[in-house]
């Protein structure tokens, strides 16, 4: 019984393990050639994930900058709402990352320090790329570094239109 139990267990992974197999050559299939919307959209997107998020024990805000889209987060755990960005406002995000740094974003130096004492909120700034995420050191909610100072800003006046 023991080995009857014990061939249908090992038959049972054996065929799952080439069932996961196929559908991940599929996978790679479809990744390599991918289909002319896909490259429409990659055309249309000048900009990678850019992301400013902020909070402190009682206070949450996460903006996230995708595809001419926003995503406006307010609290821990909620839901996004999201907005498309107008061609305007898109436009001068693109103008602006192009200006960023981004391999010297983690060594930026904030001109403040008020979020060593709950004065304002920690507040980071990432740029999400298919290759590698830069992120930025912590700075102030409201007083970020001069070099992404008009990036962060823009990003949060987008996100207040909403």
């Amino acid at each position: 019984m023991k080995a009857i139990t014990l061939l249908a267990a090992m038959t049972i992974t054996l065929a799952s393990c080439n069932c996961q197999k196929k559908a991940t050559e599929q996978t790679n299939l479809t990744a390599v050639e991918p289909n002319n919307s896909q490259i429409a959209m990659n055309q249309e997107s000048a900009l990678p994930v850019l992301e400013y998020e902020a909070n402190t024990r009682g206070f949450f805000r996460k903006i996230t900058v995708d595809n001419k889209t926003i995503a406006v987060i307010n609290v821990r755990d909620g839901k996004p709402t999201t907005t498309h960005i107008s061609d305007a406002d898109w436009n001068e995000l693109v103008t602006l990352y192009k200006s960023v740094n981004k391999d010297g974003l983690a060594t930026l130096k904030a001109p403040s320090e008020k979020r060593f004492y709950d004065g304002a909120p920690i507040a980071n700034f990432r740029v999400v790329t298919k290759e590698k995420t830069f992120e930025s050191a912590a700075f102030d909610g409201g007083n970020p570094p001069a070099e992404i100072e008009k990036i962060v800003n823009k990003l949060i006046a987008i996100a207040d239109k909403q």
